[in-house]
């Protein structure tokens, strides 16, 4: 390295003399106090309670479906978070219903009946693939051979974990893309008891499993909307499950908010669609 090249780089690590004006300025990232102030100014202005059935009269969730016996919930809870934001992006001029047995026999991504993840067909099946409406492959609830027809399919732009990263999830990062941008994609653990569930606030009454860092989990669902009991107090969540109407409140559940309830608050999925 000669001299000339080291003056150079010392002289370009300091700040450099404007002749007209004095020293420039050098751009300046905030400290991580100030970025966690803005983001509590953030989600302090958050409604304390919102549900995407009920926007101001106007509902821009889709129609609760039943998976039957195959483990589709996957593909319903990813599908149905791309309808949700569809109808919230056109204003409700686009509510086309996705075909879950797209995924479930076409789709390398995941296992079919078997099961799935909702961050790869909410993101990258649906970036790669596109989301097949669901009259050109209606639901059969069983694997099988792919054989949809050729229809137009919706893309996503973008996708990712809130929060940036598996585990990085957490109550008011969920609320802030809820209201933000929609209806968001979370799995969370099943136990026996919720099999009971008619009503309330769920929370699980028996003994779970231990310390998991992997956050265990075998459901998907989608979060609609939060809310407050206003006689306990107690926070929840206002989820949309795929087993039909007939279950739960209409086809849907509350669940505890704010104590990651079965580890529902620790891999909320979101993707912006492409109207």
């Amino acid at each position: 390295m000669d001299r000339h090249h080291v003056s150079r780089t010392t002289e370009d690590a300091h700040p450099r003399l404007d002749q007209k004006s004095g020293w420039s300025e050098i751009p300046c990232q905030s400290s991580p106090a100030s970025s966690k102030h803005n983001f509590e100014k953030v989600v302090s202005q958050l409604p304390s309670e919102f549900d995407w059935r009920n926007v101001n009269g106007v509902n821009y969730v889709s129609p609760v479906r039943n998976q039957g016996a195959c483990g589709s919930c996957y593909a319903f809870s990813s599908l149905a978070m791309l309808e949700s934001r569809l109808r919230i992006m056109t204003n409700n001029t686009v509510q086309v219903q996705f075909s879950p047995q797209d995924v479930v026999s076409c789709s390398k991504y995941s296992q079919g009946c078997e099961g799935g993840f909702p961050y790869v067909i909410a993101g990258k099946y649906a970036q790669d693939f596109g989301a097949l409406p669901e009259e050109c492959y209606p639901y059969e609830g069983h694997d099988s051979s792919c054989n949809p027809k050729d229809c137009k399919r919706f893309y996503v732009a973008k996708y990712k974990y809130v929060g940036g990263f598996f585990g990085g999830c957490n109550e008011d990062l969920m609320k802030m893309d809820i209201v933000q941008n929609g209806p968001v994609t979370v799995a969370f653990q099943v136990y026996p008891d919720f099999m009971l569930y008619s009503g309330g606030i769920y929370h699980h009454t028996g003994i779970g499993s231990g310390f998991n860092p992997f956050h265990l989990v075998n459901h998907g669902v989608l979060i609609t909307g939060y809310g407050i009991d206003n006689k306990s107090g107690d926070k929840y969540w206002i989820v949309k499950n795929s087993w039909g109407t007939d279950w739960g409140e209409s086809g849907y559940f509350r669940i505890r908010r704010g104590t990651n309830e079965c580890n529902i608050e620790s891999m909320a999925v979101s993707a912006i669609p492409i109207p």
